[in-house]
């Protein structure tokens, strides 16, 4: 079996562009895989097609030797521009090699270690820590049990009901905000506020957690940390910038909160230092863009030597959930997978995928049929057609 023609796709669904490619073969297997950069869409498809270039003619079952030097002999290693195009593509190599010997991903990584995979919601914080309570409310309604929002004041203020979804629309705090520049004193009592209307709404047992998109200095994000112990948030994710494992690990070891990071990491790499630095207790690298299931499944086995859990970001489309699950399904330090969540975000993921996953009491089981278990409806790029991003921290 060779490929015979790599072929790529722009989705535009909801707030960002799945890129999806299709790796063909002369045996008529089709292999699907899905990244998001949402920012860098076109530019991330380009490199897919130079990679084509590469792969066509190749056997598609050598994927540890095409995945080493699609990184490799790039000469210019690393990066997340890279690591998502290599990323789709692995998971098609993976989406191969399991259709053709008839069994799912997570069966060729070593078989199953747990039925289900526990996932969280996407909850906006909104304007007001009234109006984050009852957003909260509804996430729990619909049967989670965990909830991030991003950080309150900085993100958040004008984004709708949580049936909408994704939590990081923009607040009151200026988009670019640099976290060396003063902010109020009072601003983290203020944030506090949220998660104190927030505790009180849902309870002790509904998980709840935040994410910082790396705004805060480590003097700024020590202070957070502090205001909100005493609500037990199941995570703080990405305090400070994403550069510096020292400045996390500054933090990490003033918390009595996990701290969580690693979204932005696109290799094993540039994982690697957090883990030495103790900086974090979740890594967040996401499957799309890290390098695929051959990379997660090498960055899991390093965490777990460091006794890191795995919770892979993954605000994405229905394919790149379909590969995080493949993955989390095999490996022992599974903590949870994250999803927008929303009853519109879980109805465009469908349209996009009749196979895509959906969640069942806060939870989603991994696929039985062979290879990735979820391919997209021939034509839905007509129906979700692409669309330009900008964006801000």
């Amino acid at each position: 079996m060779h490929i015979t023609k790599l072929a790529t796709k722009l989705i535009g669904l909801g707030f960002r562009n799945c890129i999806v490619v299709e790796l063909h073969t002369d045996e008529g297997i089709i292999g699907y895989g899905e990244t998001v950069l949402k920012r860098r869409s076109k530019t991330v498809e380009q490199n897919l097609h130079e990679l084509g270039r590469y792969l066509v003619g190749k056997d598609p079952l050598r994927i540890e030797d095409h995945h080493e030097k699609m990184y490799r002999d790039s000469f210019w290693v690393g990066g997340p521009l890279h690591g998502s195009a290599i990323s789709a593509i692995d998971v098609a190599l993976w989406d191969i090699k399991g259709k053709s010997l008839g069994v799912p991903i997570y069966q060729l990584l070593g078989g199953p270690t747990r039925d289900r995979i526990p996932v969280y919601c996407h909850c906006p914080a909104g304007g007001s820590p009234e109006q984050f309570a009852a957003n909260l409310l509804r996430c729990k309604e619909r049967g989670y049990f965990a909830a991030k929002t991003t950080l309150p004041l900085f993100y958040g203020g004008a984004a709708p009901a949580a049936d909408k979804g994704y939590s990081g629309s923009r607040g009151n705090i200026p988009a670019s905000w640099r976290e060396t520049e003063w902010l109020p004193t009072d601003t983290f009592d203020r944030i506090a506020e949220f998660f104190a209307a927030g505790r009180e709404a849902v309870g002790s047992e509904f998980e709840l957690a935040v994410d910082c998109h790396g705004r805060l200095s480590p003097a700024d994000a020590i202070q957070l940390c502090e205001a909100l112990a005493p609500y037990k948030l199941m995570f703080i994710e990405e305090p400070t910038p994403p550069e510096d494992a020292n400045a996390l690990r500054e933090v990490a070891s003033r918390s009595v909160t996990r701290i969580a990071s690693g979204e932005r990491l696109a290799s094993i790499y540039e994982v690697r230092p957090f883990l030495e630095a103790r900086s974090l207790a979740l890594l967040q690298v996401d499957i799309a863009n890290c390098g695929g299931i051959t990379a997660g499944k090498k960055i899991s086995a390093l965490a777990e030597s460091h006794y890191v859990s795995m919770c892979p970001h993954n605000p994405n489309g229905p394919l790149a959930t379909a590969a995080a699950v493949q993955l989390l399904a095999a490996i022992p330090n599974c903590f949870m997978l994250e999803m927008i969540g929303s009853p519109e975000d879980l109805e465009l993921h469908q349209r996009m995928a009749p196979a895509a996953l959906q969640p069942k009491g806060g939870y989603l089981h991994p696929p039985t049929d062979p290879g990735l278990g979820v391919e997209p409806v021939p034509g839905c790029e007509e129906e979700f057609p692409y669309q330009p991003f900008e964006g801000w921290r």
